[in-house]
């Protein structure tokens, strides 16, 4: 996939207004002194804690922390890819904003998140011990590795919560198989 241009992506920031894809998505925005004010679609929100900055072309809200320019809206609005948000605002900005717009659908099956994103930091960190030990516990390569190694005591894995991170694909040089780190 060829990667998207600086430049294209710089002018997307400046053309597109957050705070008219902010409007567009259906909320009301209220002058406060250069800013405007909302409540935020992300969250719970029974105060306005939605700031938009019209002239940086941020918004940044105080209840879930999060913000950013007219891309970031975009997918966080729509829950699509940074890719798939240039997209939309190339060819539509007020596309983006639109909650009943047509969204192009990935052809690939979309997995399960293997951790909660509303979690603690200790809840976290264990779900995420938990992701690679299981993908190790999984690999018939990875646990050959270790046997190789003199890594093979029945406790070690499960002791040491051991784990495996598979790299992500086209990561590796290419000729190069997916491999256990050494």
């Amino acid at each position: 996939m060829a990667r998207i241009p600086a430049a294209e992506i710089e002018q997307l920031k400046s053309d597109v207004s957050v705070e008219c894809l902010v409007e567009a998505a259906g909320i009301a925005l209220k002058k406060s002194g250069k800013d405007r004010i909302g409540t935020c679609p992300f969250h719970d929100d029974s105060e306005p804690s939605l700031v938009v900055t019209p002239a940086k072309n941020l918004w940044h809200c105080f209840g879930c922390q999060i913000g950013g320019g007219p891309l970031d809206w975009v997918m966080k609005f729509k829950g699509v890819s940074f890719r798939h948000a240039v997209e939309l605002l190339k060819a539509d900005p007020s596309l983006a904003a639109q909650g009943d717009a047509p969204v192009k659908r990935a052809t690939v099956r979309a997995l399960p998140s293997p951790v909660t994103f509303d979690a603690d930091d200790q809840a976290l960190l264990n779900q995420s011990v938990s992701y690679y030990h299981e993908t190790l516990k999984q690999s018939p390569e990875a646990l050959a590795y270790l046997k190789a190694r003199g890594l093979d005591h029945p406790e070690l894995v499960e002791r040491f919560r051991a784990g495996l991170c598979e790299p992500h694909a086209g990561s590796a040089p290419a000729g190069k198989e997916s491999s256990v780190r050494r």
